[in-house]
């Protein structure tokens, strides 16, 4: 008689701890999916792939329920037939590596997109820039014709300081051809900017590595907090966005199953 009642009463303990578990289980398959933030660019993005590099630092700022990836690749550039100095010709387009593939099949919610500084080289710019606008407008063309449509977020290239080896870079060529055209086309096509001119600037004594080129970790994190913070305040306004319209298309009480709706008032005395 012992017996059975132990074994009935471990029998209700076991159901008891399935049921308990259940919810849990049933939430963790609900969680929504973390919005994937996609990092676009070259070695200031790149950043070694390391552990301070500003999309790896903007995943520690951003913490659960995003998730981002890098896609920066050393050297490229948004004009088509980016050269390095040897004249490869070609070599150096964006489109044409792995990564850029990538980062158009990876369904980004989010595209940070900041790309121009190896364009400035001189086997690259030309004296009118005619080159890079068209495949720098061109490159944020192919992600806002992304379905569903992400937001695509244009980083301005940050200041060269110089004092070191910067491969053929100068601030003359970034700052007052390359940006331009950056913010040109952010406001053509009404995108968001994060200036990491104005982030960095202040902190240039302190905030970029040795080529006075490519931000340190000082400066990266610098970035992935200014990144971060424009992207929850634009998913912030989204999803605002999203509950208001979908306020603005529930029926109204009066109109539920079971109640008669209201006439329409009549029109005033001469009202079309």
């Amino acid at each position: 008689m012992k017996t059975a009642r132990i074994l009935s009463l471990c029998a209700a303990l076991a159901a008891g701890a399935v049921s308990a578990a259940e919810p849990a289980a049933v939430s963790a398959t609900n969680a929504p999916a973390p919005r994937v933030v996609a990092c676009v660019g070259d070695s200031i993005t790149w950043g070694g792939g390391g552990a301070n590099c500003y999309p790896k630092l903007l995943q520690a700022e951003l913490g659960e329920g995003w998730k981002v990836l890098n896609f920066g690749v050393n050297s490229r550039t948004a004009r088509r037939d980016g050269k390095e100095f040897d004249l490869r010709p070609g070599d150096l387009d964006y489109r044409k590596t792995l990564n850029y593939t990538k980062s158009l099949s990876c369904r980004p919610d989010a595209v940070i997109l900041m790309i121009g500084t190896n364009d400035s080289k001189p086997p690259n710019w030309e004296e009118t820039g005619d080159a890079f606008r068209e495949g720098y407008a061109a490159l944020v063309d192919d992600y806002l014709a992304l379905d569903p449509r992400p937001v695509v977020v244009i980083g301005i290239s940050p200041t060269v300081k110089g004092g070191g080896f910067t491969y053929g870079v100068t601030e003359k060529i970034v700052g007052g051809g390359v940006v331009p055209v950056q913010r040109q086309v952010a406001e053509e096509k009404g995108l968001p900017t994060v200036d990491c001119r104005a982030v960095l600037d202040p902190h240039m004594a302190t905030a970029y590595s040795g080529d006075g080129l490519h931000p340190n970790a000082e400066g990266n994190a610098l970035l992935a907090a200014a990144f971060a913070a424009r992207l929850r305040e634009l998913f912030s306004h989204a999803e605002l966005e999203s509950h208001a319209e979908s306020a603005e298309t529930k029926p109204h009480a009066e109109s539920a199953e079971g109640a008669e709706p209201k006439p329409h008032a009549e029109p005033a005395k001469g009202a079309k």
